[in-house]
């Protein structure tokens, strides 16, 4: 398993154009394949620079990792602060808006998902 996390990232909510930004975890596990770390950064930058909702940025970076290098699992967890709800509406200073995608092996196999969640909370398995 190959783990990139605490990866900074920016984007601007095309529902409400506000910011929002937090950190990406992302991990895969090689089947033949793998690629630089500078990749996975820059592929959660190549997303996040336009206009987005959080869930489907989420959601393109897993499948894009499953598409372009056929790895046996994909799994990216995604936790932002979001302007429009510290700015307007209900005005929610602490909150944090988590989401996630898991592919292959991460979705059907709970020990491989649990070391990835373990990895990415900072406690090795």
């Amino acid at each position: 398993m190959i783990v990139e996390k605490d990866i900074d990232f920016y984007s601007l909510c095309e529902h409400h154009m506000l910011p929002f930004h937090g950190k990406a975890h992302v991990g895969y596990i090689p089947r033949k394949k793998i690629v630089g770390v500078s990749k996975l950064a820059r592929l959660v930058d190549a997303y996040a620079r336009r206009l987005q909702v959080q869930e489907r940025l989420t959601n393109q970076i897993a499948h894009t990792i499953m598409d372009r290098i056929n790895p046996l699992g994909a799994a990216v967890v995604m936790e932002a602060e979001h302007m429009c709800m510290r700015m307007r509406g209900v005005q929610k200073q602490n909150s944090t808006i988590v989401t996630s995608a898991l592919l292959g092996a991460f979705r059907t196999q709970e020990k491989t998902r649990a070391e990835f969640m373990n990895l990415i909370r900072g406690h090795a398995s």
